[in-house]
């Protein structure tokens, strides 16, 4: 089901696409050895996939434990009926009485294999924090200091399979055709799967497929929609796990296309939660546009789709967890939509910059002001 041949005989020589920038650390290969010479942050396995590989997390950021007394959302959620508060989804028993002073975010790439843009961004944003500079020697201070300020949680892969599977480790400039077929895959009789109508094939039969998609873990699956199986795989038990541990404040799910950016928000999500995500999808898109870069969406009502019911990984995350789940769909760089590596970086690292800030002043929490909480969680303690 690795069949390479399947693409070179349609294709021809792609080697142009077998180097790769310094800075642009995508495949397992490449990535496990950098991890090795981090000095401040912490690499831990969370997992294994269904493949048997490792999915590993890099954490920076003390951890401040929280004071809770069950990892069931909903069920605290429900155990408070009236009066009727569509504000009140915070519950002490979930989320602890103290509030922590820095907060949380998990950077989460490569659901999908090959979409690589938003793991490249994540792994320069480690030297970043280490250095204040990115594996370019590009200084970013005031990300640096953001970052600083953050517990963060990156997980490079959650599909370390679809990842390690990925024959190129960047998309800049290779013809939609090929990266849909590295992407989908290929039946052994010939038939190439294709996006969206693929989805209702789940999983990708192994033993009739001559190469694996790298949408798929080894045994087939698409990650996006695993949450709902009876029988989950391992990488989503391992995400549920690892997230309930950490409980953050925001997770952002990287996805690639053409750089449509953040959102929508999902159809489930509790009305703050939308407000919220599309607010933080206008900030980081002013500021790519300040920055000379182009950017995607920021309204998504003429979407095909739009408004039909519908739930993926990011919003289970949410039921999961309460955190901000937060979509992005970086640039893959793609000839009919050509980003440049260089720039790509940039514009993954400047989305990080962004929401970060957020973070930092509005806050990821629906309904409460992150600069406020500071404030009061730096003030003295009131005499009796």
């Amino acid at each position: 089901m690795n069949d390479l041949s399947v693409i070179t005989r349609e294709f021809g020589d792609l080697s142009e696409w077998e180097k790769r920038p310094d800075f642009w650390l995508a495949l397992p290969r490449d990535v496990v050895p950098f991890t090795r010479t981090l000095k401040e942050g912490t690499t831990r396995v969370i997992g294994r996939s269904a493949g048997g590989r490792d999915i590993l997390a890099i954490e920076y950021g003390e951890k401040e434990p929280l004071d809770a007394t069950t990892d069931n959302l909903h069920s605290c959620i429900a155990s408070s009926i009236v009066p009727p508060d569509p504000t009140a989804i915070f519950p002490a028993a979930f989320f602890g009485t103290k509030r922590r002073r820095k907060p949380v975010v998990v950077l989460q790439g490569a659901l999908h294999g090959s979409e690589f843009t938003g793991t490249v961004a994540s792994l320069n944003l480690c030297r970043i924090i280490e250095t204040g500079r990115d594996l370019r020697g590009k200084a970013w201070p005031r990300l640096q200091e953001l970052a600083r300020a953050t517990r963060l949680c990156i997980i490079p892969w959650i599909n370390v399979d679809g990842a390690d599977r990925t024959p190129w480790a960047h998309h800049s400039n290779m013809p939609h055709p090929v990266a849909e077929l590295i992407t989908q895959g290929m039946a052994k009789d010939g038939r190439k799967y294709k996006y969206p109508a693929v989805k209702a094939i789940c999983p990708i039969p192994p033993d009739t497929t001559a190469f694996m998609g790298t949408y798929y873990n080894d045994a087939g699956v698409n990650l996006q929609y695993d949450f709902c199986m009876p029988e989950r795989q391992p990488e989503t038990v391992a995400w549920m796990k690892y997230y309930l541990s950490e409980k953050p404040d925001g997770i952002v799910c990287w996805h690639c296309n053409a750089g449509s950016l953040i959102g929508p928000p999902g159809y489930y999500m509790p009305p703050g939660y939308q407000i919220e995500e599309a607010r933080l999808a206008g900030a980081v898109r002013a500021r790519l546009l300040r920055e000379g870069l182009r950017a995607g969406r920021v309204s998504w009502a003429g979407l095909p789709g739009m408004g039909k019911p519908g739930i993926e990984q990011i919003t289970a995350a949410f039921f999961v967890t309460g955190a901000l789940s937060i979509l992005c769909e970086l640039p893959s760089g793609c000839r009919e939509w050509y980003m440049s590596c260089d720039e790509m970086l940039d514009m993954g690292l400047l989305t990080i910059e962004e929401i970060l800030f957020y973070a930092h002043t509005d806050g990821l929490r629906p309904y409460e002001l992150w600069e406020k909480v500071r404030k009061q969680l730096d003030a003295p303690p009131r005499k009796a």
